[in-house]
Formats: structure tokens, sequence, C-alpha cells
């Protein structure tokens, strides 16, 4: 391959350093564009006894005010719908959305904000998943069972909003095999994206009613239909154009502030622009599920596992929203890339006085491998056996049937992937320093793919245009481009991929879940075999020969053993518009693809200041199965990324709430990992081809976030003998944890509260 398998710059990367691209925040119209703001409720749970918004509409400057009142009384959700877009008569998080405003400018629509009187009955509250599903809790939603929800939404019953039970095998019977039982319990708090570019979005409605929406957005589809939804509007009547996205990592795909500028345009018949402050966005945007997991693992004296039992609780937030596609995750996830015969998984998604939670970057991955690698650990440390080893022992292999996985696994590479980033890091050879530790984890994920479409043409000076609508998060337009070039047998550079918008791409997933690239690219590859293939027809009529002895090649299309006997590939763009079939156009379509596994391993070196229980990362190591990198140079950046994001969830990031609002919403106070803190991630690539995916490419995005936080953890037990059970590892928890073990010998700090029994 010529193009595959290059790391190559990507496309895009000029007009971003130049300024060039524009961002949410940056579009302008011709005309006028006024600014919306939006009244959160400041409570967390209460009812509305009265909305009076008078003396806002009267304001000077003032040109639209809306409530409930404005938009047809519509519930909608993906899942369950359980949703208004203006609270009618109950809020439930605090910055539910009670009015907006849209004014001349953002002093006059902050000061009508203070001008809309809501007289509010405060009710009880829950910011945990736990405490919303203790006995007599009060109800988030009374009327839960009126919401319309798909099928799939089992086991629906006073705070829960779903709740499903996964068995393999019969784990009591594991459970008496096993020669050793280990129970833990564990928790991993909201975490938030913490993109660039909080949500923004500018809104327009014509004299037909057509709204047209610009956002940068993961999913434009997805929002097209919401906003369709909330409005009782045909799809046709909504277009969503996306922007360049600064940042996403799962945080913007539900409709959040789009359907509030909608209504503000409607109503004032003019553009109207929203963006959202930092704060806004920390406390109302879609962060990372908080869960509470217990572990429950019975193991053979030489390690092998035969029995798990696994309780998680989810709070989802106010409503639903995708709290599903996170519990459908961890149901997938929950026994980790093991061999266990005997699974028994309780699943619950509560109802909790919070924002949504959405599908961050590998959604409920993080959360489980901690608890599941974590434990590993213990167990390892317990028989007295190398960590490494353990897990070779279990890994799954190919063929086997996991828990939820949809049938036997494919194109596994467990064992290799784990050898590498040990063999890596010198896992046999290191020596032991005071106070310096080692930790290792295996991340899992299953890639899956989404019903998708693409279209490629050939112009007339030979180069290709492919018409998608993917959102380039990542470097996947130039993973798209060396797709095409490769087929086509041209250079990127003749390659132009073009992001359009809902009225005009075909179809495609959203840009999340690592399922963009295997999607979208599949779909691609396919448009360009077909475009190639029209190509070799127009060529052989030309020079009459037959197909079979064509070679596309360097921007030609010539007969094999005679390269001078040929036309170049403008030329066969030109003849295709007098050709009998006509212009070379292709748009191919891909269906749901089956899960497959992406394995990662990690390991990493810290140091712990026993003073003050500050940790100090030292050298990471990440290896990652990747079927075929098409570009090397992002997929290495993807990893690098997500070791970073992950060492934040580990060490620092934490949602803190305070009577249901949270107390840290600005990057003063929510603390990231930064270039300071960050040691040099070394990436070694896993490649072997996949069964599906174009060229064999596997999804990467996800899987290198996952098993930070464990190997972290594992890394600071193996340094001062302390093990963490809540994350995130600050350094207050670890000096904590090794002062009562100078104190009492314990090594273990508990996670903050047990589960619930399973239903």
């Amino acid at each position: 391959m010529k193009v595959v398998g290059q790391g190559l710059p990507r496309v895009e990367i000029l007009e971003k350093v130049t300024g060039e691209s524009v961002f949410g925040a940056d579009v302008r119209l011709a005309g006028p564009i006024l600014i919306g703001k939006i009244l959160g409720s400041p409570h967390a749970h209460a009812r509305i006894k009265s909305i009076d918004a008078r003396k806002a509409e009267r304001l000077p400057g003032v040109k639209a005010v809306v409530t409930a009142q404005d938009l047809p009384p519509v519930k909608y959700g993906r899942f369950v719908r359980d949703e208004e877009y203006f609270a009618r008569k109950k809020v439930r998080l605090v910055g539910d959305k009670i009015a907006a405003v849209a004014a001349i400018d953002e002093e006059t629509a902050e000061e009508a904000l203070k001008l809309i009187k809501v007289e509010y009955e405060v009710l009880p509250h829950f910011t945990d998943g736990l405490e919303a599903l203790r006995e007599g809790a009060a109800l988030i939603h009374e009327e839960y069972d009126q919401y319309q929800a798909l099928s799939m939404v089992e086991g629906r019953k006073g705070n829960i909003c779903y709740y499903k039970q996964t068995i393999q095998g019969d784990t009591n019977r594991g459970f008496q095999e096993a020669e050793r039982i280990f129970e833990h319990s564990f928790y991993a708090p909201m975490v938030h994206q913490t993109y660039i570019e909080p949500h923004a979005v500018l809104a327009r409605v014509d004299a037909s009613g057509k709204a047209t929406v610009w956002v940068p957005t993961q999913a434009q589809f997805f929002i097209r239909a919401s906003i369709a939804e909330i409005f009782q509007l045909p799809l046709i009547k909504v277009r969503v154009i996306p922007t360049e996205i600064g940042g996403g990592f799962g945080g913007k795909m539900l409709p959040t502030i789009e359907p509030a500028a909608v209504a503000l345009a409607r109503k004032s018949g003019m553009a109207v622009q929203i963006v959202m402050s930092r704060a806004e966005d920390f406390q109302v945007a879609n962060p990372r599920t908080p869960c509470h997991l217990r572990y429950k693992t019975g193991v053979k004296l030489d390690g092998t596992i035969v029995a798990r039992e696994v309780e998680l609780v989810f709070g989802t937030g106010a409503y639903c929203g995708n709290g599903l596609v996170i519990c459908q995750r961890a149901e997938m996830l929950a026994s980790g890339p093991y061999r266990i015969p005997n699974v028994k998984i309780d699943l619950f998604c509560a109802y909790t006085n919070h924002a949504n939670c959405g599908p961050y970057r590998a959604p409920a991955g993080p959360q489980i491998s901690f608890a599941s690698e974590s434990q590993i650990d213990i167990i390892a440390r317990e028989l007295n056996l190398d960590p490494v080893e353990m897990r070779l022992k279990n890994a799954v292999e190919e063929g086997d049937v996991t828990p939820a996985c949809g049938g036997p696994l494919k194109s596994v590479h467990a064992k290799e992937t784990l050898l590498k980033a040990a063999e890596a890091a010198g896992w046999k050879e290191r020596r032991r320093e005071k106070n310096r530790g080692r930790g290792i984890a295996l991340g899992y994920w299953l890639v899956g793919g989404m019903a998708s479409s693409a279209g490629v043409k050939l112009n007339e000076d030979g180069t290709a245009t492919v018409m998608t609508g993917v959102i380039d998060l990542s470097g996947t337009v130039t993973s798209l481009g060396q797709i095409v070039a490769e087929v086509l047998g041209v250079e990127l550079d003749d390659v132009h991929v073009r992001t359009a918008d809902s009225d005009f791409a075909p179809h495609s997933t959203i840009s999340a879940g690592s399922q963009a690239l295997r999607s979208m690219g599949s779909a691609t590859k396919w448009a360009a075999e077909e475009v190639k293939k029209q190509i070799m027809e127009v060529a052989a009529d030309k020079l009459e020969a037959e197909v079979s002895d064509l070679v596309v090649e360097g921007k030609r299309v010539y007969v094999k053993g005679s390269p001078e006997r040929g036309l170049s590939l403008g030329q066969v763009g030109q003849l295709s518009l007098t050709h009998k079939r006509g212009p070379i156009v292709s748009i191919q379509s891909v269906s749901i693809f089956p899960n497959q596994p992406a394995i990662s391993a990690h390991v990493t070196d810290v140091e712990v200041n026993p003073e003050t229980g500050a940790v100090k990362v030292l050298r990471y190591v990440a290896a990652q199965d990747v079927g075929t990198a098409i570009n090397p140079l992002s997929v290495m950046g993807q990893v690098q990324g997500a070791v970073i994001q992950g060492l934040g969830q580990a060490l620092t990031e934490e949602c803190i709430f305070q009577n249901g609002r949270m107390i840290n919403p600005t990057f003063l106070d929510y603390k990231i990992f930064s270039s300071l803190d960050a040691p040099r991630v070394e990436v070694h690539l896993v490649e072997h081809a996949a069964e599906d995916g174009p060229f064999g490419a596997k999804g990467i995005g996800e899987p290198s976030i996952i098993p930070v936080p464990a190997a972290v953890a594992n890394a600071v037990y193996d340094a001062v003998g302390v093990r963490i059970l809540d994350l995130p590892l600050t350094a207050e928890k670890i000096l904590m944890a090794i002062q009562e073990k100078n104190q009492s010998g314990l090594s273990q700090r508990a996670a903050s509260s047990d589960l619930i029994k399973p239903l």
C-alpha cells in the first residue's frame, strides 16, 4: 500500500493554525444577529408554581422571550420520552431550562433574565445514584410509568430508569469451585470532557418555517431529528450545518442549546446566537456518568478466574438521555477482557438531580476497567502471582464469547498487546526504588459500527471528491482521503473530502464510539471501488481493451505491460461526460457492523511523595491493537491524547456538588492534566488486519483511555502499599491512606459506599 499506512499530516491543519476554520461561535450572517441567553433553574429539584416574563418582554432591546408555552407539549428522548425542552411543571437539575431571551446585545439579554420571576416549591434532591435508589427516596419522575419508551428499556421502578440482569453460566456453581473469593466496592465520579470550545449555536428560521442551525456537533443527523421532534416539524424543515468542532469526546451529541436558539429565532424573526459560558457548560452539558461498582470474583489458586458477579449503579442524570448507551456498553465490558465461564451482571441506571450524562470517550470503559483491573491486581498480589502472567492466563482469545458481545469474538489480540506493553516497559527487568511503583492494566473495548453512507465522484481533472456527513474530530477526514487515494491510485492531495450538511450529505453515523472510521471508512472504500470500476469501464471502451487487462496507477489507466497505451484520470473523467454510462460517481451504504474487540495494554511508572501523597507520573507505555493503522501518525496522536485525558481522570478530575450545584465549574477549580503534568507517552501499535473495516482498520479513539486509571492505581499501590478504591487518586486520599496504614496496618481505603442488592 502506498497511501494507506503512511503517517501523513492532517489535511485541515493549515486552516486551523491560520485561523481560517470556522467554529461554532465564529459563524456570521448578513444582517443583525441577536444574542440568546437561557434561564436555568437555581434548584436541583423543585415544582414550578408560576413564571412571569412580562417585565423581560418589555425591556428595551429584547426581541423575544420564550417558555414552554411557546413550544408544542412534546416529551422527547432517545430511549425514553421523559424530557420537555423547557420545564413546565417541574425542574430536575440546577440549570434545567425555564426560559430563554433574545436581545440586541449580551448585556440586555442578561438583564432580561433577571427580570423573569419564577416561584418554586423546593423538593428533596439526589446527586448520587445510590441515594436516589434508597427505599423511600422522593421520586424524580412521578409519572415515569406514563412515558413512552423503547422496548429495550427494562426494569423501570421508582428512580430506576433502567435495570437489566445478564447471566452467562452459573455463578453459584462457579463460586463453589473457587478456592479464593474476592469482593470489593469501587466508585468513579462524574467528570467532564473539558473540550476547548463550549457549546455554541446560531439559528435562523426563514419565511417558510425552515430552521437552519449552525452548530459544532458530533451528530448532525441526530440533532436534526431532535429539533424536528421537539418542534413537531418534518425533517426537511430542519437543516443542520456542522461547523468545525473544538473538541467533543462524546459531549456534543445530545441537543443542548440548539432548540432554544430555534425557538427564539422563530419568535423574533431574526437570527439568534447562543454561546455557553464555561460554567454553564460544566453545569448542564453531558459529562461522564458517575458509577458505583461492586466486583466479586472467584479464582483458583493458580489465578484462573472461574466466576464473577458485578453490580453497577450509574447516575444517569435528570433525564434518561443517552443513559442506555452507557448501560449497553457497561454490559459488554463488565466482565473485562477475560475468559470467565460464569458471569452475572446486575446493572442499574438511576435518575439523579444533575446534568444528563453522556457517552464521554469510551462510555463506561474507564470506570469498569478501574474496578476490574484494580481487583485483578489485588488478586494477583494475594496469590503471589505476577500481574502480567495472571492476565495472560485469563485473557480472551479468538472465538471466545463474553456477555452481551453478540457472538464469538474475532480479530482478538489481547495477549500479544499485553506482551508488547510489558516488553516495551521492561516489566521483568526493572529495579525497585523507594516510593516508586509500576502498574499495568488492560483496556477492553468493542468497536461496533452503525448504518452510514458516503459518496465518491471523479472530477474532470482526475481528482476525486468524497461526499460525507462525518464530523472530523481527530483526523477522520484525512484517513478517508487516504482510503480513496489508495483505491484510485492517486496522491492524498488529489482527494478532497467534503463534509456536507444534513440537507446534502448522505446519512452518516455519529462521530463517536470509535466507529466513524469503521463505518464511514467502509462506505467510502466501497464507493471508491465502484468509482474505480466505472473508470475501468470507460477506459476499456476508449482503449479497446478488456477491463481485466487494465491497471489504475499514478493518476493513469493503462494496459498491463503497455504503460504508453493509457489515459490520464482527467481524460477518463472528461470522457465519462459523453460516455453511455454518464459521469463517474458512486454512493454506497453500510449497515450495522458486529462488535469487534480492540485491546489496549498500559504500563506506567509513578513516584509517590509519602509526605504529601502527591503522584508524579514518570513514564507511560501504551500498546494498542489497531488492526491496520490507516494513518499511524494520527493513531499515535489519538493514543497519546487518550492517555493524557485518562491521567486527569485518574489523579485530579471530579465534578463536585453542593446542594445540587457543581461548585468547581471553571478551569481554576476543575483540575485537568496539563502539558506540565504529562509524561512522554510511548506508543506501540499492534497491527493485524481485522476481518472487516477499511483495509482491516479498527476504531482506536476509545480503547486507550480505558486502562489509565487502573494502571495508575496499581502503580500507586506498588509504590507505597495503599489501595485507593474511589477516583480520583488525589494527594489527600493517598496521604490519608498512608497515615491510616502506618497507624493500623490497613493498606486499602474503601470506596464511599456498598451497593444495593439486585432486584
